[in-house]
């Protein structure tokens, strides 16, 4: 009886299986650092609880075992989202002095004597993928995009969604509709922009829209200027048009299903979702992408690392006409985009003149001249409808053609 009580009082059933499964994987098969850092959060988790830093309640939801159809009772948040859980675990493990006490139990356990925040991310992370992971590590058959959960979590060893406004600081999770964080960020309540901002980024970063930095990332053109997750969605957070980008992708974030089957909508300034096409045949939404992200965080470093990309281009080879014109015509469509966002800005600054919003007089017949320049050439050098049309002969009547 006296064994019993002890082992009771410092220790939970779950930390026993936990070392249990510890000592065979020593023996066999090596931890992958996934399973480690698991390992780790689990005992981590069970040391806060020990130590009076943690309620059992609140372990038992950031470990999963509350499930999440019980969260909106528990803890007061409007659904059952693995979102809420997220948003949850951060708060009571990242903000204020919880943050240096889960990394004092970090530091006891693996014996180090420091902790890096990215260290601290990935932990995190894979504490807090518990709801999603087998739905998110789906591949589904014919689809060439492969599974989500480890881009996810090499996301989350770079940082994930830890901003400067995060861990350490005071902060307080703020229980409402996305729609009503938005609102409510838009107003200037801070608690609802860091609420916002994890919530939109957990989804962005599980769906593989916000992936790890990667040098090969910008030279690929798959990003136009090199950033961390936490970079990005700092700069999201910090204007009303990346706020809404976040809201939008919480709103149609599927827990259920992989990323392969559907899409976040982009949207624009004001947020209504952007639509592609003119002909009723050809509408549709058009789909957020990792460059789009980048683009709508910060639009000047976007346009200048979009320039280095293509001189970088040139300096490696000498590129065909064809390809000079491709490049060229990408230039002017995204100088177009960004003109178009500054004088909509512009437009709508609350600056009573003077200084006028679009500058001196001189300033403004300089920028109408320009664009009356480009417009000009634009209507003069239409081209054909049928341009894009190619005609040629079916697979079935070359492959006879080259038999015979």
């Amino acid at each position: 009886m006296s064994t019993q009580t002890d082992v009771a009082a410092g220790f939970s059933f779950v930390t026993m299986v936990e070392n249990l499964v510890a000592g065979e994987h020593l023996e066999k098969n090596p931890w992958t650092p996934d399973a480690m850092w698991h390992n780790i959060a689990n005992q981590v988790v069970e040391a806060l609880v020990v130590r009076g830093e943690l309620r059992r309640d609140d372990a038992n939801i950031i470990t999963a075992a509350t499930p999440l159809e019980e969260l909106p009772d528990v803890i007061g948040c409007p659904t059952a989202s693995p979102i809420w859980r997220c948003i949850y675990s951060t708060y009571w493990l990242a903000s204020g002095v919880a943050f240096a006490e889960t990394k004092y139990e970090i530091r006891n356990i693996m014996a180090r004597r420091a902790v890096t925040t990215k260290q601290f991310s990935f932990m995190l992370g894979v504490l807090i993928d518990r709801d999603v992971r087998r739905s998110k590590n789906r591949k589904l058959k014919g689809v060439r995009k492969p599974a989500t959960l480890q881009t996810a979590r090499n996301a989350f060893g770079d940082g994930g969604f830890l901003t400067d406004s995060i861990p350490g600081k005071r902060w307080s999770p703020v229980y409402k509709e996305p729609s009503t964080l938005l609102e409510l960020a838009l107003a200037g309540d801070a608690n609802a922009r860091i609420t916002l901002m994890i919530g939109g980024g957990f989804a962005l970063i599980m769906d593989g829209y916000l992936t790890r930095d990667r040098e090969s990332k910008f030279f690929e053109g798959t990003a136009p200027f090199r950033g961390s997750p936490p970079t990005i969605l700092a700069d999201l957070a910090s204007h009303e048009h990346g706020l809404r980008t976040l809201a939008m992708a919480w709103m149609y974030w599927n827990p259920d299903l992989p990323a392969h089957e559907y899409d976040i909508p982009d949207v624009d300034k004001y947020g209504a979702v952007i639509i592609a096409g003119e002909t009723r045949e050809t509408r549709r939404p058009q789909r957020l992408t990792e460059y789009r992200l980048y683009e709508i965080a910060s639009p000047a470093k976007a346009m200048a690392g979009f320039l280095k990309q293509q001189d970088t281009r040139k300096a490696k080879n000498q590129d065909s006409p064809e390809d000079r014109d491709r490049e060229n015509r990408e230039r002017l469509g995204m100088a177009l985009d960004v003109a178009h966002d500054a004088a909509l800005a512009l437009r709508d600054s609350k600056v009573s003149p003077p200084p006028h919003p679009f500058g001196s007089h001189d300033d403004w017949e300089h920028v109408k001249s320009t664009a009356h320049k480009v417009y000009d050439i634009l209507v003069k050098n239409e081209p054909d409808e049928q341009d894009d049309f190619i005609s040629s002969e079916s697979p079935d009547e070359q492959d006879e053609y080259e038999a015979d």
